[in-house]
């Protein structure tokens, strides 16, 4: 008896792509029959051979009774007989093997048949594909990276060394030891609500039952994955666990460690808790959801992290912890609620919620949309936010940055500064201090006794209901123009604004540090002497000018929308 039918395992490498290649060899081969074996020999020395004993075979060597207990082939193409895959330890009467010659049936129905029973089956070193079909099957993959798949029955699987896949039901008992690669679990039939937890030594656990199962991990780092349309609780134990319900309304409890949940249903339910109380040692978890979602519930008190997923504009919310709130390519609210938080709002028009002076609102890419910051406390945009609004009823400040800024104030007393960039400015209620900074700036106070300072550039300044002052300091001033000079678009004598110059040197000319004050002389013409300052009314609307150096020429220029007739009291000089 060839000794491969005794000792070696079944290479389902080979297997795997037989099908009408075995039948082939069954259908078209030379026949020799014994007692204890039949052999079927095929062109270029390939043979089949089953084994067995009190086998019985007809005057063709068709086999007719006895029993077989194993199966296998060997090639001597190359040389001496070599094993390719072999089955032993199976009990299958052996007329089974003449129905299958006859019939001219698919040689791979044959292996159903012969493991129906209570079958061993052992691998190679290789990668093996080994099935039990019926029965209470054991089956060994050996080295290599298999899959195991017991069939009906309750199986002893043992995959080996190697990244291995078994295919089971919740009967199975599959056993792993350490060091023997990443292995997964495929649960393909199971009872409802039945529990399936996963051995020792195993990684990865997919639900495909249909069934809602609750899966439970161990103490490695593990994978677990729900199937589609049923509810089921994931639980991960121990380790840095990645949990993913499917869709359906699924629980998910992460227990100890960095856990990963995945949601894609309203319905679902993450906890790093035990009981709605924490978990000790709970680790840095993190929800990754393709929904609008909040870690402020009563069962994600204890996640840390949040980060948005899919195309959808769909919005964020922290809770109590230091939170990093992450968004995804559309239009995102991110919300860190208490704590100090990161919030990374990637592409999109995303607004970000800042409540904490720890907080912080990063756009990475000038490209990733027009952004917003909603803050309740001071805060000064960082790199690719373009807009900034101070809510509450706090005093409290906005900053911008080298963008085309919106800022607005609260209806209380703020600070904004525009910085670099053509920013708009807009004070609301309060009284304001406004500076636009360098660029071309539209600066609005609102309400309230507003202080105005456009900045470098040509600026538009209105100043709102009640007295307002209009500062300009050296530098500040536009062109020399009615369309490029500094614009005040609602200067009012009767709210008593005023025009504050008494920061300027008025006199450019004399070398001196110290700062001397302008002398209004009213429409009159400049004289040739430094510091006069004068208004003229043109085309509707009111002109101050500014010699600083006493050449008869003016050195700055302001515009004064509609006719007014200033005075030296219009002016802090």
């Amino acid at each position: 008896m060839p000794q491969f039918i005794t000792y070696f395992g079944l290479d389902m490498r080979a297997f795997a792509e037989s099908g009408a290649a075995i039948h082939e060899r069954i259908a078209g081969g030379t026949l020799t029959a014994s007692t204890t074996s039949y052999r079927i020999d095929q062109t270029g020395g390939d043979y089949d051979i089953f084994v067995g004993y009190f086998l019985g075979a007809t005057s063709s060597n068709l086999p007719h009774s006895g029993t077989i207990t194993g199966w296998g082939h060997a090639y001597t193409s190359s040389g001496p007989s070599t094993p390719y895959w072999s089955f032993d330890g199976l009990a299958t009467n052996a007329s089974t093997i003449s129905t299958y010659i006859l019939n001219d049936d698919f040689a791979g129905l044959l292996s159903n048949v012969l493991l129906s029973f209570d079958d061993t089956v052992t691998g190679s070193r290789y990668d093996d594909w080994l099935l039990g079909f019926g029965g209470n099957d054991t089956i060994y993959g050996g080295a290599g990276n298999d899959t195991l798949d017991g069939g009906e029955g309750d199986n002893l699987l043992n995959g080996g060394s190697g990244d291995d896949t078994y295919y089971a039901s919740d009967a199975d008992s599959i056993t792993e030891y350490d060091d023997e690669g990443t292995d997964t679990v495929i649960l393909r039939s199971a009872q409802e609500f039945q529990v399936y937890a996963l051995g020792d030594n195993v990684e990865i656990l997919r639900n495909q039952s249909g069934a809602a199962v609750s899966m439970v991990g161990n103490d490695l780092s593990n994978l677990i994955y729900g199937g589609d349309e049923v509810p089921e609780r994931l639980d991960g134990q121990s380790g840095n666990d990645y949990l993913n319900g499917g869709s359906g309304a699924d629980i998910m409890h992460g227990g100890a460690g960095d856990d990963i949940f995945v949601v894609d249903s309203i319905g679902d339910v993450v906890t790093d808790q035990t009981y709605f109380m924490p978990t000790a040692g709970g680790g840095i978890d993190e929800v990754r959801a393709s929904i609008s979602f909040s870690l402020s519930g009563e069962t994600t008190a204890d996640i840390e992290n949040l980060r948005l997923t899919g195309g959808d504009a769909i919005d964020g919310t922290g809770n109590w912890l230091n939170n990093e709130l992450t968004g995804n390519g559309a239009a995102n609210v991110l919300n860190g609620a208490g704590g100090s938080d990161i919030m990374r709002g990637n592409d999109g028009n995303d607004i970000y919620y800042v409540d904490s002076d720890g907080d912080r609102a990063i756009e990475s890419s000038a490209l990733g949309g027009i952004d917003t910051v909603r803050a309740s406390i001071s805060f000064t945009l960082g790199n690719h936010v373009e807009n900034l609004q101070l809510t509450g009823a706090n005093i409290v400040s906005g900053v911008g940055n080298a963008l085309a800024n919106r800022i607005s104030g609260n209806n209380q007393i703020n600070v904004l500064v525009g910085n670099d960039g053509n920013d708009v400015l807009r004070g609301n209620g309060g009284n304001d201090i406004l500076d636009g900074g360098a660029g071309v700036d539209t600066i609005s106070g609102g309400t309230g006794q507003d202080w105005i300072d456009g900045g470098a550039g040509r600026d538009l300044m209105t100043g709102g209901a009640e007295a307002d002052t209009f500062v300009f300091e050296a530098g500040d001033f536009g062109g020399l123009s009615a369309g490029s000079c500094d614009r005040i678009l609602d200067f009012s004598q009767a709210d008593s604004d005023q025009i504050r110059l008494n920061t300027i040197d008025a006199n450019s000319a004399n070398g001196s540090t110290t700062n001397e004050a302008f002398a209004f002389i009213g429409s009159a013409a400049f004289h040739g002497i430094s510091g006069e300052l004068r208004s003229v009314q043109s085309g509707g609307n009111t002109y101050v000018l500014g010699d600083t150096d006493g050449d008869k020429v003016a050195d700055f220029m302001i515009r004064l929308d509609g006719l007014h007739s200033l005075t030296s009291g219009d002016f802090l000089l």
